[in-house]
């Protein structure tokens, strides 16, 4: 639209981001992570996060797996404008399952957890694909594997370090079988739009066809 395309312009001659949405919707996400973790931390023996070791795993999200984005940003150089619709999609696969402790939901609504289980892994291909140009069958399998190492770690920390994040083996079938269905799916439905096309962060640097 014309109009949006003038405020595109004027922001970015102010020097600020030209997507100030993306950029809202980026930093509200992170001050909920931080909250969440706080929580974890403050109420580690309350219920809803008892067993889990949800403040050292927070920890880790909020200082190391949430800060992919930003480090890598500007380190490679490798997008012309930073993501901010990505890392916010990036973002809110830690938001949903954080969310779903602090509010109980994990414990309170049986068949809650499906709902993480099938939107990381569809949230997480959508992000390769349209961050890092992954194609669709790479990006679904791939964040496939991780869904799944996850869930080996789940069980191997309840095996050895005495968490209680799996209740049987049917929740862990029950989560691999929504994460394969989220994961291809969220992949159909995103390569069908025309946001696709529009929004991919194109990397700076376009490798020359070769005559």
């Amino acid at each position: 639209m014309p109009v949006m395309a003038s405020l595109n312009r004027a922001l970015t001659r102010f020097g600020l981001p030209d997507d100030l949405g993306g950029v809202f919707v980026n930093l509200l996400l992170r001050l909920l992570l931080i909250v969440f973790t706080i929580d974890s931390l403050i109420n580690a023996g309350d219920e809803r996060f008892a067993g889990k070791a949800l403040g050292p795993r927070n920890l880790v999200i909020l200082f190391g797996f949430a800060m992919l984005f930003p480090v890598l940003f500007h380190l490679t150089k490798q997008w012309k404008q930073y993501p901010w619709w990505f890392d916010a999609t990036y973002l809110s696969i830690f938001f949903l399952d954080m969310a779903g402790n602090s509010v109980n939901a994990y414990n309170s609504r049986p068949g809650f957890d499906l709902l993480p289980h099938s939107y990381g892994p569809g949230a997480l291909a959508v992000v390769l694909m349209g961050a890092f140009a992954v194609g669709p069958l790479a990006a679904a399998g791939f964040a496939t594997m991780l869904h799944t190492l996850l869930e080996v770690q789940e069980i191997y920390g309840d095996q050895f370090l005495g968490t209680k994040n799996v209740r049987d083996l049917m929740d862990t079938a029950n989560d691999l079988m929504v994460g394969i269905v989220g994961a291809a799916l969220f992949v159909l439905v995103y390569k069908g739009t025309e946001w696709y096309q529009r929004k991919r962060a194109h990397p700076k640097r376009v490798r020359q066809r070769r005559s």
